[in-house]
């Protein structure tokens, strides 16, 4: 197996680092080999290829803390990454269609075995330790390939992990925190030893990996290509979800306004709007340039920029960042 590490803890790159070894870079001399990469996040959000961002996120708290938004191309669930915690990437050649995540999982767990860690798959896709998760895992297939990756919690804020992901509410959050206790738990807190992510990163790679890839001037130009075409876009991260309604009251210094929405395929497909604003225009004339509008916050913007001359008070800015709160 080949390790390649990516030196990278910007997520648009290292999600881009995987579809590019499975989808168009073979290496010379390994075209049927496995990869394997172990790499890092700053505070991130990842939700899954199939999910609703806005029943997922608290987005005005990750607004707040500066924590990125990312759309992976597997299916799954929403998960958190920071410093503190290592992602996994296995991409292996395959021609069955199954999913298999022994096989992608078993390697990590031997690994962590040899740290005195007594880890198991349990569930459809988790790793576990007495019963609680330290690693949840996803697929998909790319260029021929399947794409295995994974989350493996060290030392991760599990608070922050619920305050990211639950509404603001704080007796709500103050359950699931609770709750979260009880279902996950860090691999530091198994550990004989305390031991840096770094340091993770170095006895795993070494566990399993018996050669490396260093990536190339030419592999790097192409992941990022790859990055701002296929991760870093907002209307990727927003746009994607499913059809959905959504409802938002926003007060402003020009007063008070009640938007409806409903969504699908990333547009805005029909809206209403009504409340105690004062505006130079009709709701009718609002709703003229919402519907059929992207519905990213810099789409919005723009929108509500093409009649800011009519509205009171109000900023197209500040309109747009209620509706993605």
């Amino acid at each position: 197996m080949i390790y390649i590490d990516t030196k990278s803890s910007d997520i648009y790159y290292n999600l881009a680092a995987e579809y590019y070894f499975a989808a168009e870079k073979k290496i010379d001399g390994a075209e049927n080999s496995d990869i394997f990469m172990l790499w890092k996040t700053t505070p991130t959000i990842i939700i899954g290829r199939f999910q609703n961002l806005f029943e997922e996120v608290n987005l005005p708290h990750v607004r707040e803390k500066g924590i990125t938004l990312a759309r992976r191309l597997s299916g799954g669930g929403t998960i958190y990454s920071d410093e503190k915690n290592l992602m996994f990437t296995f991409i292996s050649p395959e021609t069955k269609q199954e999913i298999n995540f022994e096989k992608f999982v078993r390697p990590i767990i031997d690994s962590l075995s040899l740290l005195g860690v007594k880890a198991e798959l349990s569930g459809r896709n988790d790793i576990m330790i007495d019963g609680r998760k330290i690693s949840g895992n996803a697929q998909y297939r790319a260029g021929g390939a399947v794409v295995h990756h994974g989350t493996l919690l060290l030392d991760s804020d599990l608070e922050e992990i619920v305050r990211s992901t639950t509404p603001k509410d704080y007796k709500i959050t103050s359950k699931a925190i609770k709750s979260v206790r009880e279902r996950v738990t860090n691999l530091s807190e198994h550990l004989q030893f305390p031991m840096t992510p770094d340091e993770l990163k170095e006895h795993i790679a070494k566990t399993i990996c018996s050669d490396s890839y260093e990536i190339s001037r030419d592999d790097d130009i192409r992941i990022r290509q790859i990055s701002n075409e296929k991760f870093d876009d907002e209307k990727i991260v927003f746009a994607a979800s499913p059809k959905f309604e959504i409802e938002k009251t926003i007060h402003t210094s020009g007063g008070e306004f009640d938007f409806t929405f409903t969504v699908r395929g990333g547009k805005i497909e029909s809206a209403s709007v009504s409340g105690d604003f004062f505006a130079n225009l009709s709701p009718d004339d609002i709703v003229n340039v919402l519907v059929g509008c992207e519905y990213t916050p810099s789409a919005v913007e723009a929108a509500f920029d093409s009649i800011s001359s009519n509205l009171f008070r109000t900023t197209p800015h500040d309109l747009a960042i209620g509706l993605f709160e």
